[in-house]
């Protein structure tokens, strides 16, 4: 193949899977009602009032910490939360109805930022607000991993690649494309430490200053989004300092960024009240009623805390579904859990003493956070601490055990490529499957057919739920077949290279 038409694929197979993950994203931004999501009753009146009082959005309430909000913000879930074979078919008020209520961030406890940006897209219409919000931060997420990958060495491009891949499904796939806070800081997390290294690692300045920008841009997501979410960020920035740490005056000139980067998050993190508690504002940081003893408890909590682990993956914790009642079946997070623990131990297989203490710094803080907030609250797994606070930190985890290798394949084999691949289109097609089916008609209707017996859909859409399962499993399977494509022909392609000079 000639270099031009090499270079003509490349740049189809680029474009075909930021445009697949984009679709993706987009099929999930519509798969779910509003409200769906953790807490959304209290992040949505946030977000009406991110921009501050307005007449019919944000009202003053009857105290300090109350709002005047729309009716239908608060109850948009209550037919269907924790019910999982409701579906979300809840009666609707008049967008005019307010209500007063405290059930929102009125008292400063969540960074104020994202409630503000998702604030500038609040209308009339609730429905189309809330997707316009999940599509924009999908939006974002696509247009800095697709930024990132022109950006880093190529060395690195496998490692975003293969690191995003095997852990964007479940979670990510759905936490992205809402309007929940962790939306930013999944994408903080996916993209900060990575586009961190490049920067110290690229001979481009062009390509630095951008990096730069990713860099920035990611640590304002995250400060804007959660206090834990500015902790992993200064987290990410000191592994990142760590490994890239030479005895030059070019290393201490590009430190200036990240230390003024990590400043930024240490200040975003002790500024908002959710530094102080586990999950803010819902009164469950009070002493769980228990007779065990502090070492009992703590012994407990020791045994089951893989539990939150693998519910970063979809796993039931202490027996609780994923999200408001969708339990996640086996064929999810059993085949995730095995690529990403594969990962892990290859990635054991060539370290140096760097990334040796980088990772065991990061399996450390995996361990010993949610068991320093379980006991601080004495509580058990499966009480408020949620396996989704993990999440970012496994993100982390999983691409810093890709760096020993280089190239598109990152060191993996063809078939382990695939076998990626294929686990993630399973993941992400089977949660979006049941997904729909928990909104759609609860679960327990049967049959692999969404139409059938619809209890609930978007007014006036184009498409039925089975058509938009369909078309969004098809966007997916665009990237992970232009991922495994890049893997495989990419890294011969180079070595042919090598070989004819």
């Amino acid at each position: 193949m000639s270099p031009r038409n090499r270079a003509l694929l490349q740049v189809a197979g680029f474009a075909i899977a930021l445009l697949g993950l984009f679709g993706a994203l987009a099929s999930w931004s519509v798969s779910s009602p509003v409200a769906s999501s953790a807490d959304e009753d209290f992040h949505l009146a946030s977000i009406w009032c991110g921009q501050g009082l307005r007449a019919g959005y944000c009202e003053k309430g009857s105290a300090d910490d109350h709002r005047r909000v729309p009716l239908q913000l608060i109850t948009a879930n209550q037919c269907f939360d924790n019910k999982p074979d409701q579906a979300a078919g809840c009666p609707s008020h008049p967008v005019s109805e307010l209500v007063d209520t405290d059930r929102g961030n009125f008292a400063g406890v969540y960074p104020p930022g994202f409630y503000s940006v998702m604030g500038l897209f609040t209308s009339g219409d609730i429905i189309a607000s809330v997707i316009v919000m999940r599509l924009v931060n999908a939006l974002i997420y696509t247009i800095m991993v697709g930024a990132l990958f022109l950006l880093i060495p190529a060395k690195r491009r496998g490692v975003l690649t293969w690191g995003t891949l095997a852990t964007i499904a479940p979670f990510g796939v759905f936490l992205i494309p809402s309007v929940n806070p962790s939306s930013w800081g999944v994408i903080s997390a996916s993209t900060l430490w990575i586009a961190l290294l490049g920067y110290f690692e690229t001979a481009s300045t062009r390509h630095r200053v951008g990096l730069a920008a990713i860099a920035i841009a990611a640590v304002l997501l995250g400060v804007n989004s959660r206090a834990d979410a500015a902790a992993y960020a200064v987290v990410a920035i000191v592994l990142v300092g760590f490994l890239a740490w030479r005895r030059s005056r070019r290393f201490l000139t590009l430190a200036i960024l990240p230390c003024v980067l990590a400043a930024i998050s240490v200040v975003g993190f002790l500024s908002v009240g959710q530094a102080n508690s586990v999950n803010p504002g819902f009164e469950i940081t009070t002493p769980t009623q228990t007779t065990q003893t502090w070492a009992s408890l703590f012994w407990d909590n020791l045994l089951r805390l893989p539990e939150l682990w693998a519910g970063a993956f979809g796993a039931p914790v202490a027996g609780r579904a994923l999200w408001l009642g969708t339990t996640a079946p086996g064929i999810i997070w059993v085949p995730v859990l095995l690529v990403v623990g594969g990962i892990v131990f290859f990635g054991f297989t060539k370290l140096d003493w760097r990334r040796a203490l980088s990772l065991l710094a990061l399996l450390g803080l995996l361990a010993g956070l949610p068991m320093i907030w379980l006991m601080r609250d004495q509580i058990l797994v499966g009480q408020a601490v949620q396996a989704r606070y993990l999440y970012p930190l496994i993100i982390v985890l999983v691409g810093m055990c890709l760096l020993g290798f280089g190239g598109a394949s990152a060191g993996l084999n063809r078939v382990q490529l695939v076998a990626i691949a294929v686990v993630a289109f399973v993941a992400n097609g089977a949660t979006q499957w049941m997904t729909l089916r928990r909104f759609v008609t609860g679960l327990d209707a049967h049959g692999i057919n969404l139409n059938a017996g619809a209890e609930w859909w978007w007014d006036r859409a184009p498409l039925g739920p089975m058509q938009l399962w369909l078309l969004g499993g098809l966007a997916f399977a665009a990237v992970c077949v232009a991922c495994v494509l890049y893997g495989c022909l990419a890294d011969r392609t180079s070595r042919s290279v090598t070989l004819a000079r």
